[in-house]
């Protein structure tokens, strides 16, 4: 799962990590990421289970499964531990 060492993708899950659920459009623009980058990185993560996607008219909601929540987790741990 060495994607999630890589700079943006870990920044994707914290700032996942830090609320409930978030539009893709959001993820872009808190993560300083273009949209076609976190649409293809969310496809990735649901893939694999990492984050659910849920449609809300044009938009999709997209939140951390619990999978995905432990591995937000120790991302966070490894970049308090390297600060």
């Amino acid at each position: 799962m060495d994607i999630v060492l890589k700079t943006k993708p870990a920044n994707v899950f914290l700032f996942l990590k830090s609320t409930e659920s978030a539009y893709l459009s959001e993820i872009a623009k808190e993560t300083g990421t273009t949209y076609v980058y976190i649409t293809n990185l969310i496809s990735l993560l649901a893939e694999k289970q990492l984050v659910s996607v849920e449609s809300k008219g044009k938009k999709k909601m997209v939140r951390l499964t619990e999978k995905g929540r432990g591995i937000a987790a120790e991302v966070e741990e490894i970049r308090r531990k390297s600060e």
